[in-house]
């Protein structure tokens, strides 16, 4: 669930974008990942790493890589799918080296409205526990998901709604957008995602149609940290949190009318906390979700109200 991002060397190898719920696109024919919808494999089989014992409840049902070690996946649940509210968080699960089961929250991205597949938004971090296990399945293979947990809720409250993110964050926003829009409602919303390079922005081209008169009040803006590195780059740059307060003016938000949303990275979600509070605006409308707690390397959210 960490911020970060690969080298922008990638991007000839790896879609910057895609379409949601499509296909894995130009990758197709590079990848040896089967499609959804492959035999299943046995669930104990010894690569895997999975108990005899162990009851798995869903598979691996779609992969598409945004950049290098940054993909989204889709899990599908075999038995009874559990209904889950935008931006709250399932727990998925593998069978580690040693035989135990290991598990990490991760934000589902897909709407509400849809619990045929779980869409996450998920970055391999190096050295992690978790996400270098999920790297190694193909479609099909067996995971465990349950859920759902979290209290990162889109406020019943009419104020202008401000979501900010850093990379994987991005995710709870996604999941509230497409519910939102699959329930015909309207938000006002402003969107901004910061990562560390272009091709981390994914759902980027979808996120500028909807704002350029896609039918839903959206003002989208997207910020890169390291534009040395990327030189198609032509937009915003820096932290999300060093272009926040130009954000706020440009668009008019403030305590009055606007409730924040932050989730990502904790050093951006303490920073714009500080910034807001200065602003006027009440804890009850700066509303938190950390990636990792403070002092820790990696993580999943972690509920901060």
């Amino acid at each position: 669930m960490a911020d970060g991002g690969g080298a922008c060397q990638l991007l000839t190898l790896y879609p910057r974008h895609r379409v949601r719920r499509g296909t894995i696109g130009i990758l197709a024919a590079q990848f040896e990942r089967p499609r959804a919808g492959a035999v299943l494999p046995d669930p104990r089989r010894e690569d895997l790493r999975v108990s005899e014992s162990y009851p798995y409840n869903g598979r691996l049902s779609r992969w598409e890589e945004i950049a290098d070690g940054l993909a989204v996946v889709g899990v599908e649940v075999l038995q009874d799918p559990f209904p889950f509210a935008p931006g709250q968080y399932a727990t998925l699960g593998l069978m580690g080296p040693e035989g135990k089961l290991v598990q990490r929250p991760m934000s589902i991205s897909s709407p509400s409205t849809d619990l045929s597949e779980y869409e996450f938004f998920i970055r391999l971090v190096e050295g992690g526990g978790f996400t270098p296990l999920l790297w190694e399945l193909q479609i099909g293979d067996p995971i465990n998901i349950k859920g759902p947990k979290g209290k990162f809720l889109l406020q019943d409250d009419g104020n202008t709604c401000f979501w900010v993110a850093t990379g994987t964050g991005l995710a709870p926003f996604m999941s509230m957008l497409d519910t939102l829009r699959a329930q015909g409602q309207q938000r006002d919303v402003v969107l901004l995602h910061g990562v560390s390079y272009d091709h981390d922005l994914a759902w980027r081209e979808e996120l500028l149609e909807l704002a350029d008169g896609g039918g839903f009040p959206l003002r989208y803006a997207a910020t890169v940290s390291r534009p040395q590195s990327c030189p198609d780059w032509t937009g915003m740059t820096g932290r999300a949190e060093a272009v926040i307060e130009e954000q706020l003016d440009e668009h008019g938000l403030a305590a009055a009318n606007t409730t924040l949303y932050l989730c990502g990275n904790p050093e951006m979600v303490s920073a714009v906390d500080e910034i807001a509070t200065a602003r006027g605006f009440p804890p009850e409308q700066i509303r938190k979700e950390l990636y990792w707690p403070k002092g820790r390397t990696h993580g999943a959210p972690v509920d901060d109200e």
